[in-house]
């Protein structure tokens, strides 16, 4: 049998046989999927545009670890260890109204995630600092030399003959064979899909007007885009919630069983928990768009006063705008919603995951847990082949991301922003109507009340997902067209 390669340098070799993948962003998305694309045997260089990486402040915020990505952290080392030092686990979220009329919230709903359904979803809830998980991500990236580049703000994306270029604003270019957009809400990445898109509707437009039927693969949302989702993040050490009675009766720091808390308001509502073993976070969400203007930064940088916030929230308790008096500064998310109806590009050369491809709430439970299924589905699609034969699947493995990724955001999309508005109902027959179905938790005896299993119907379907397995269901469905290199060889022996 004879070699198509009979004279090449094997560096070369492996140059030509492994594909690039050019990750845009260095956050959770694109550090988990650095990391296992490049585990795999894949050459992978991360752009990241902030000097900062690695040195991230603590205030900046924190992340919910739903039980569907905690089963997936499980396959990371080391990932018990920081649970366990680094993370809180939630038992359940208490559900408050707030109402101008009175001066303590009514507790009108609790959900416990009781041990009999966590048991059956094999893993629990937990919260944890932003950087606290970025850290752990970068010494994973670092421990198998993933190649990172800082200070890199990307200013285009050109794709096309040998292979997209990345190019950055001081003129810097790379090139690869794949780019994968990890850069957040603000994506620069994504802005290739989208013009893709409009062209493509625009070409569709042009085929009705010929009398030309078909949609060029195109199909509409699975539901109405709203235009923007808006909140703000806050960060409190323990120690001073500690020092103030009335604050500690509020959070309860320190007992066995940790609860979030949900505090519901006119228009808005204010999720407070604990998040590892010295801070607690507030995040504001509004259901409908803030009566101010709030400048559309990351939320990982900048900053306001918190004194916007308090003009909000009069509805309140005093002992949560104590809590909001204890941060000098909140952080404001503002969330434009995109509605990508194509995770790829048309050559196959650009893919986007996490908050650059769909809008799954940033303040919600799922935002994290769904960025981490996208990195670990594309990790585990691009692993299951040696590098050489990914690269001669690269078109078919990419277009089963789409496939097994864009319902499931989709879903999860919904989800969020439905939980979105119901938390923020203002006064009226429908904010009365969750209260009363609310109400009926309070009172329920134990994990098989059909009332619980009712309530707890939407959360277990979206914690029971499983990437993994969905990644399994798609090979066994579509990889019977997979070409290997060993195949080509044995066809050119001849």
């Amino acid at each position: 049998m004879t070699s198509i390669f009979p004279t090449m340098d094997p560096r070369a070799r492996a140059s030509v046989d492994t594909l690039k993948f050019i990750v845009v962003g260095g956050g959770i998305a694109g550090l988990t999927c650095a990391y296992l694309l490049k585990k795999a045997g894949h050459r992978v260089v991360v752009l990241e545009r902030s000097p900062r990486i690695g040195k991230m402040p603590i205030h900046h915020g924190g992340l919910r670890v739903p039980p569907n990505m905690t089963r997936l952290l499980q396959e990371l080392p080391g990932t018990g260890e920081l649970l366990k030092t680094k993370a809180t686990k939630i038992t359940g979220v208490l559900f408050h109204q707030c109402d101008s009329n009175n001066t303590a919230p009514e507790l009108v709903g609790k959900l416990v995630y009781a041990e009999e359904m966590m048991s059956d979803l094999g893993a629990d809830l937990y919260t944890i600092t932003h950087k606290d998980f970025h850290d752990y991500l970068l010494s994973l990236c670092d421990s198998i030399a993933v190649e990172l580049h800082y200070d890199f703000e990307v200013e285009d994306i050109i794709t096309g003959i040998p292979g997209p270029t990345v190019i950055g604003k001081s003129g810097e270019r790379v090139t690869g064979d794949i780019v994968i957009g990890a850069d957040g809400k603000n994506s620069v990445t994504r802005k290739v899909l989208l013009n893709e898109q409009v062209e493509a509707e625009d070409e569709a437009e042009e085929a009705d007007s010929l009398g030309i039927k078909g949609s060029f693969g195109l199909r509409k949302p699975a539901f109405p885009p709203l235009n923007a989702l808006i909140g703000a993040t806050m960060s409190i050490p323990i120690s001073l919630i500690q020092s103030d009675p009335e604050l500690t009766s509020l959070v309860h720091v320190g007992e066995q069983e940790i609860y979030a808390r949900m505090f519901m308001g006119n228009g808005t509502n204010i999720f407070i928990s604990r998040y590892g073993p010295d801070r607690y976070e507030l995040a504001l969400t509004y259901s409908t768009p803030p009566a101010f203007d709030v400048n559309d930064g990351d939320w990982l940088s900048g900053g306001t006063p918190t004194k916007d916030i308090l003009e909000k929230v009069e509805e309140y308790d005093f002992r949560i705008k104590k809590l909001i008096q204890l941060v000098p500064t909140c952080y404001w998310n503002v969330q434009n919603v995109h509605t990508l109806l194509r995770y790829i590009s048309k050559l196959d050369q650009v893919v986007v995951i996490g908050d650059a491809a769909h809008a799954t709430y940033i303040n919600g439970t799922h935002n994290t847990g769904a960025a981490f299924e996208d990195a670990f589905t594309l990790g585990q699609l691009f692993s299951r082949l040696t590098p050489a034969d990914s690269k001669l699947n690269a078109s078919l493995l990419l277009n089963g991301y789409q496939q097994i990724r864009q319902k499931r955001t989709h879903a999860l999309e919904k989800s969020s922003m439905d939980t979105m508005i119901l938390m923020g109902l203002v006064p009226g027959p429908e904010r009365d109507g969750r209260n009363n179905g609310l109400r009926l938790t309070i009172s329920l005896e134990g994990p098989d009340d059909a009332t619980l299993e009712h309530v707890w119907t939407e959360y277990s379907d979206q914690f029971d997902y499983e990437s993994r397995d969905n990644v399994a269901e798609w090979w066994m469905n579509w990889a019977r067209p997979i070409k290997t290199r060993a195949n080509l060889l044995v066809r050119r022996s001849y």
